[in-house]
């Protein structure tokens, strides 16, 4: 069986079987001297599939919260096979916003690292579920301890995969469901040229895998063969060490992980020659950076545009797109075949060639709603398109081109970021009588947050009012800069016109976001 073929399979459980049968004693997870087989990872899999089913039903929700590990990745496949739905969850977020993700799923069981194990039993949500560490002696006790095989039951390419918490236009995190055949479909796009894996490959996989992103590399990898390495924290010089010495020929960074990279001691001792392909995204990789890469590492650069909401990639620019001195490096490129993208005005219109407007996405990939909201699942989705968010234009080769965000969304080092909760948060304290959030341009993350506040007072703190918005919402999501102004610009609406508070800052950029 071609294992690149996904239309045949419908859950996401079956690729560790397509490949156990055809690669049994390849190495799949871990580094070159003491991986995994994917014989014996199928077996680690059956056994915490099992345990589950000794705590949870088939459908329930399950939490995961920690860095990158070899047990997140058995625990990810186990509760795919399980039938049950996996929720991984930012572990950079604050107490209170894991909190409302954990009562808003309803999941039936949390695991998480333990380092982040006590203050999450603390929390009156997990009071209702049971929290198992992560931890490898506590994990392997816990799935060691199960002695039963207990029957599989039958997936659906309808049933629920993933429930992936994003930040929300209104300030609260939505759910995102994607279904088995959202990702079954997103794999088999991201198995074709020039995005191919197969068993003679070796990834790296530093993204969290909270995010699709971070996601995507560990399935791709299950389901060609490839074996597997996971990294909990991106530290650049231990990164490049260890790509070296597993001559990892496959990686994804955010472009500020790749100048991280570049930036790195050890990547004069350590060259990256096996390193074959390097996908990106959350923004253009500059010619100057490509120029660099290609001379300290030599390896080609794939950038994909997706969203959450879309399993992944809605578009991609290939290898031959990148080449220093092409306008082509401002684009994210061309969806591929499956995929529909076009580009609306504000009446729903479909626009010619070269005019900007919001971009509109079509195809398998599309998620199945938002959980437990239908409004804003409505306001997504209509006869199958999904608003994305984004302003973009289309040139006559169907390149696809970003130049602003319609929701006022803040893209940092990969990190989505929504101007309002940063508002709700900020609009706490006592010194702030009115705010708005932008994103200006950072030459390292791309964006960062900016806070433009109207005073209560005239001694108020900008150090004090960034460690109270700390305490509220996850670091990232806080400002790095805030400026004090007498008043916001609004229009006759009252609503504040952000884009007149971002245009100074991006006068001289042809595209409005990082």
């Amino acid at each position: 069986m071609n294992l690149h073929h996904t239309a045949t399979l419908t859950s996401v459980g079956d690729l560790l079987d397509v490949t156990c049968a055809a690669y049994g004693d390849a190495p799949a997870l871990g580094g070159r001297t003491d991986a995994l087989s994917f014989q014996d990872l199928d077996a680690v899999v059956s056994r915490i599939a099992s345990a589950l089913h000794q705590e949870a039903a088939t459908g329930d929700r399950i939490a995961i919260l920690g860095r990158n590990s070899p047990e997140q990745v058995a625990l990810l496949l186990a509760v795919l096979r399980a039938g049950m739905t996996a929720l991984p969850i930012n572990w950079r977020l604050a107490p209170a916003e894991v909190a409302y993700i954990l009562r808003h799923s309803g999941a039936r069981l949390l695991f998480a690292d333990e380092a982040f194990c006590p203050a999450i039993r603390a929390l009156d949500e997990a009071q209702a579920m049971t929290v198992h560490s992560l931890d490898g002696a506590s994990f392997a006790a816990w799935h060691g301890a199960c002695c039963t095989s207990t029957a599989m039951p039958a997936i659906g390419r309808d049933d629920l995969a993933l429930l992936m918490y994003t930040s929300g236009t209104t300030g609260l995190p939505k759910g995102v469901m994607l279904t088995h055949g959202n990702v079954l479909d997103s794999l088999m796009i991201m198995g074709e040229e020039p995005l191919h894996l197969g068993p003679a490959d070796v990834v790296y996989a530093p993204a969290p895998m909270f995010h699709i992103t971070g996601i995507g590399p560990v399935l791709r990898a299950v389901q060609t063969g490839a074996r597997l390495i996971v990294s909990g924290l991106f530290d650049p010089d231990a990164a490049v060490r260890i790509m070296a010495h597993e001559r990892v020929t496959y990686t994804t960074l955010a472009p500020a992980m790749i100048q991280a990279c570049l930036a790195a001691p050890s990547l004069a001792q350590a060259p990256l020659t096996a390193l074959r392909t390097i996908v990106y995204g959350g923004s253009p990789i500059s010619p100057d950076t490509l120029r660099e890469a290609r001379a300290k590492i030599g390896c080609e650069f794939v950038q994909c545009y997706g969203l959450t909401e879309t399993t992944g990639p809605i578009t991609v620019l290939t290898p031959d797109d990148h080449h220093p001195d092409r306008d082509l490096l401002l684009s994210c490129g061309r969806p591929p075949a499956g995929i529909a993208v076009r580009i609306e005005g504000p009446d729903g219109a479909v626009l010619p060639v070269g005019e900007t407007g919001e971009i509109v996405v079509s195809g398998p990939i599309v998620m199945q709603g938002y959980a437990d909201d239908p409004d804003a699942t409505g306001r997504t989705i209509a006869a199958g398109w999904l608003r994305s968010g984004d302003a973009g234009y289309l040139d006559a080769d169907g390149y696809l081109f970003i130049r602003d965000r319609v929701k006022d969304m803040i893209v940092s080092g990969g990190e989505n970021i929504y101007p309002v909760e940063v508002e709700n948060a900020l609009a706490a304290h006592p010194s702030v009588n009115d705010v708005a959030v932008i994103g200006v341009p950072d030459p390292r993350w791309g964006e960062t947050v900016m806070a433009v506040i109207v005073p209560a007072k005239p001694d108020a703190d900008p150090e004090e009012i960034m460690a109270f918005c700390r305490s509220r919402i996850a670091a990232y999501k806080c400002p790095r800069r805030i400026a004090m102004v007498d008043a916001l610009p609004r229009n006759a609406a009252g609503k504040v016109l952000r884009r007149d508070l971002r245009a100074p800052y991006w006068q001289d950029r042809d595209r409005q976001v990082g």
